[in-house]
């Protein structure tokens, strides 16, 4: 297999289509996107300073392996991580060609040898993998647990009323208190679940009313969150207009948009990226109210998988008792466990600040 690396945003633009027909042929998952991602450099990553650091494998010409990384600099340590950065890859992976004949741990060895070689990066941090990920066994072996997390879903399978009653083994009264909420949001007016696609001028308005709901969760919570980083906000409207994977939903109520969702639609599996509500409405859970509609409309359009993406969150949980274990890696060297050091030394003390705000409040 040969390799090269792709370091400039030039490069990584042009390798769209072939990136984009492996997509296809791999089985990936929207975070190995192109267009996502190309999005993501384009409007949040330049922004931070990250640099494209991508490595690409061909056989006889044709593309068979990516590895999708950047470098970002924090304090004068050259981080490679994956392309999309800290804060949008859910699932990191490479993407990989059945076909393809070198074994996936000789690309990502040698990659990562190339990679050290010519971009010169300190510390390896390779977050968020699945332990069904291509990319896991040869990280779990050669390189340093950080963490875990979960992620939650639901298999589609079967009616919408067999999936609802079947809730009753993990959460007696989710049916009956959903269905209550929308009886008492239909008694207020007229109560609407819609689908907005990108291309319809509406969809600008409802992502509007996405950004103002989920700007006002962030300041409350007192959580400065990734719409307040520069280029985010961009990202999504960037998202919106161009990513044809976009599922964009809103639940309104006498035409106001009380709660939205911006996910993805990608190998007939729907992403849960980012729910808002009006909380104004909170009393009412719009939330849980547009979740219902969300799956129903998967139900009925033969979606295979509800993906609730990473995160443990007690909501995610009202809807299944299905995860699927997460891990996140550094390198296993002496700049690995200084970084590793420094990060928990960050989450202990990003802890201990809530604590003390929450006494003060």
């Amino acid at each position: 297999m040969q390799l090269e690396v792709i370091d400039n945003e030039n490069g990584l633009l042009e390798l769209g289509p072939e990136w984009e027909a492996l997509e296809r042929r791999s089985p990936v998952h929207l975070f190995q996107n192109h267009r996502l991602l190309a999005d993501w450099y384009l409007c949040a990553g330049k922004a931070s300073g990250a640099v494209p650091a991508v490595v690409v494998g061909r056989e006889a010409g044709e593309l068979r392996a990516v590895f999708p990384g950047c470098i970002i600099a924090k304090g004068g340590v050259r981080i490679l991580t994956w392309l999309g950065g800290f804060f949008i890859v859910d699932y990191g992976d490479v993407l990989i060609d059945p076909a393809c004949s070198a074994p996936v741990a000789e690309f990502l060895r040698e990659a990562l040898r190339l990679l050290k070689k010519e971009c010169g990066y300190h510390v390896g941090y390779f977050h968020n993998m699945r332990h069904d990920a291509l990319a896991y066994p040869y990280f779990n072996r050669e390189f340093r647990f950080f963490r875990g997390d979960v992620a939650p879903f639901i298999e589609l399978q079967g009616g919408f009323e067999a999936y609802l009653d079947s809730l009753k083994r993990f959460r007696k009264k989710q049916k009956s208190d959903t269905l209550r909420q929308i009886k008492r949001l239909e008694e207020l007016g007229e109560l609407a679940f819609t689908i907005v696609p990108g291309v319809e001028p509406r969809s600008q308005e409802v992502l509007e009313a996405f950004l103002e709901q989920k700007r006002w969760r962030f300041q409350v919570s007192g959580v400065h969150g990734v719409l307040f980083k520069p280029g985010y906000e961009e990202f999504y409207r960037e998202e919106v207009r161009r990513n044809p994977n976009v599922h964009l939903c809103c639940l309104t109520l006498n035409g106001e948009v009380i709660a939205t969702h911006l996910g993805y639609l990608y190998k007939n599996r729907l992403y849960f990226v980012m729910p808002t509500y009006d909380h104004r409405y909170g009393k009412y859970s719009p939330g849980r109210v547009l979740t219902y509609y969300l799956i129903r409309h998967c139900f009925e359009q033969g979606v295979e998988l509800f993906d609730f993406c990473i995160g443990p969150e007690e909501y995610k949980y009202e809807w299944t008792d299905r995860d699927v274990p997460i891990t996140s890696f550094v390198s296993d060297d002496i700049a690995g466990r200084l970084f590793l050091g420094i990060k928990k030394a960050k989450i202990k003390a990003d802890e201990l600040l809530k604590r003390i705000k929450g006494v003060k409040g």
